[in-house]
């Protein structure tokens, strides 16, 4: 799995791992976290509730936020398409700062709530919830194992980095975790008509232009995942002239097949045949000829199968 399409998840991953050494490097760690008592009620350090998200204060926290984003981002982002997927991060982080500053105000109302909920460590652990929440409706499971007795699919491995991100820090990490399942609850929903809401054209525009670059999105290079044989140079020999007025037949010559070319159309048909036969064996009750339709569309089965699971659900 590559960045491919991904240009969003690929720049958020980056600013957090570039933002986490940078807080390292020059000692400001103790400005990331977000306290309710004192710096917010006394202090009036708002701006705590939106740098909380941004950056991770220990490299544990790190490489687990990097994980999951790579394992699941990626996935949700050729899912929902950049645009779409750059607009749900910001309403992410916009609800997850709205609902984590209220929840403290309700927990600090209580006296031992509020001693054990009155800090939030850094690290955008909302926003992967709310990511993590959107894979486990939209990425159906690719294969199902049984172990002890117990039915398990591929899924398993991301939720057991969520459960250790999740107690790294417990009960801190406690609020970020409830607070990012619900914000992709209310997106995925659609209760507050969060949907339909994009990134304004202007600053699309100056991402495409000033931050695309900087990611290595200018022009996309196609790779290709089959290795094939290089074709050697034909060696030319001399031919002996003939006279033009000595030719009598008529007969036109065929040049002969590529044999490279022979051979990519023949892996490139027997990948296809194997993605519908996928994708017919885990959707059994739809037709051939749709699959076929969706396949497509899509750049690869993974969105081929989210876009028809998508479909069922939406029947």
């Amino acid at each position: 799995m590559s960045f491919e399409h991904a240009p969003v998840t690929k720049g958020l991953m980056l600013g957090i791992a570039l933002g986490s050494i940078a807080i390292g490097i020059f000692d400001l760690k103790h400005y990331t976290h977000l306290q309710l008592v004192p710096h917010i009620s006394q202090y009036h350090q708002y701006w705590r509730l939106f740098t909380h998200h941004l950056v991770c204060a220990n490299s544990s926290d790190l490489f687990l936020v990097e994980l999951l984003l790579y394992y699941v981002s990626v996935r949700i982002e050729r899912t929902f398409g950049s645009v779409k997927f750059a607009s749900f991060l910001m309403i992410t982080m916009l609800v997850s700062t709205i609902s984590t500053f209220l929840t403290l105000l309700i927990l600090h109302a209580f006296r031992f709530l509020g001693n054990v909920f009155n800090v939030v460590p850094s690290s955008p652990i909302a926003i992967v919830f709310s990511i993590l929440y959107q894979y486990t409706r939209l990425v159906p499971e690719a294969y199902q194992v049984k172990v002890f007795g117990l039915d398990l699919n591929d899924k398993v491995w991301v939720y057991i980095l969520a459960a250790q991100l999740t107690i790294s820090q417990f009960p801190r990490t406690l609020v970020p975790t409830l607070v990012g399942l619900h914000a992709g609850y209310l997106y995925r929903s659609d209760i507050l008509q969060l949907k339909s809401w994009r990134i304004p054209h202007r600053v699309l525009t100056f991402c495409e232009v000033w931050v695309n670059p900087w990611l290595g999105e200018g022009t996309v290079v196609r790779r290709t995942n089959r290795v094939l044989p290089e074709a050697r140079p034909r060696r030319h020999t001399e031919t002996p002239q003939v006279n033009e007025e000595e030719v009598v037949t008529t007969a036109r010559g065929r040049g002969r097949p590529d044999p490279i070319d022979s051979l990519r159309r023949q892996t490139a048909y027997v990948q296809r045949q194997t993605d519908i036969q996928t994708l017919t064996g885990m959707f059994p009750n739809v037709r051939p000829a749709a699959i076929t339709a969706v396949l497509n569309r899509s750049p690869n089965v993974e969105a081929a199968a989210a876009l028809l699971l998508s479909s069922q659900r939406n029947l």
